[in-house]
């Protein structure tokens, strides 16, 4: 089960702007808490039916040199964009199911989204969108074009968005806790947040709850914002340690 403080932070890498930005935002997250942090960079390798036993094994021989390559390089990688040391994971299989894999043995995870088709249709069938509904752990979602001068921005100014009149208590006290930690301001909670307000605020972050079990339905305010908004989120699974 995940705790508050996270003491194991994983961002999930694909090399691109928005996974960059992603590795400055937990290693800002990972200074502050002391955390250890990890990056997963996941490939899908497809063996072609027609191969022979020969063929197989000398292509897994391949990929274990392309496993060692793909670490040494994501170490690099984000030595250029954290100073804080990150242990390379890479693996076999789609990214969505690679990430929610690894989630599960972390506290928080970090991933970003690209965003090429404008507000309306950054989260539509991205894989943050299967790890948002998916995951057990609390998840920061970021774009390429999100980046302040300084990551740990994102956490100054927090909007609580509930849904209707409730909101889990669990997640109340991560952003409020969040808050605290990196000195911002207090968190204000909003009951119809959309993206004009959002804005209207200089909100840094939005935080909303998902559902504890994994595929449940997004509230029909998270649903919405995370078509149409361009603020950072945050999803905590509801009922979580904190």
């Amino acid at each position: 089960m995940w705790t508050f403080p996270p003491k194991r932070i994983l961002v999930a890498v694909d090399f691109g702007d928005a996974s960059s930005h992603a590795v400055r935002v937990a290693g800002a997250l990972a200074a502050r808490f002391d955390a250890r942090l990890s990056g997963l960079h996941a490939e899908s390798l497809e063996v072609p039916p027609y191969f022979t036993h020969g063929q197989i094994e000398a292509l897994e021989h391949q990929q274990i040199e392309a496993r060692a390559r793909a670490a040494r390089y994501l170490e690099k990688h984000a030595s250029h964009l954290t100073p804080i040391p990150v242990e390379p994971l890479i693996t076999d299989g789609p990214a969505g199911e690679a990430v929610l894999d690894a989630a599960e043995r972390h506290d928080l995870l970090v991933i970003g989204t690209h965003g090429r088709r404008g507000p309306s249709r950054w989260w539509l069938g991205s894989v943050a969108e299967r790890v948002v509904r998916s995951t057990t752990v609390p998840v920061v979602v970021v774009r390429a074009s999100d980046e302040p001068h300084q990551p740990a921005a994102h956490f100054r100014r927090i909007l609580l968005v509930a849904d209707g009149d409730q909101i889990d208590p669990g997640t109340e006290r991560y952003a409020t806790a969040l808050a605290r930690s990196f000195e911002g301001q207090p968190v204000e909670r909003l009951t119809h947040c959309t993206q004009e307000s959002a804005m209207r605020r200089e909100a840094s972050l939005l935080v909303t709850s998902v559902p504890a079990h994994p595929g449940g339905r997004l509230s029909e305010i998270a649903e919405r914002l995370v078509r149409t908004c361009s603020v950072p989120m945050l999803f905590v699974p509801e009922r979580g340690q904190v």
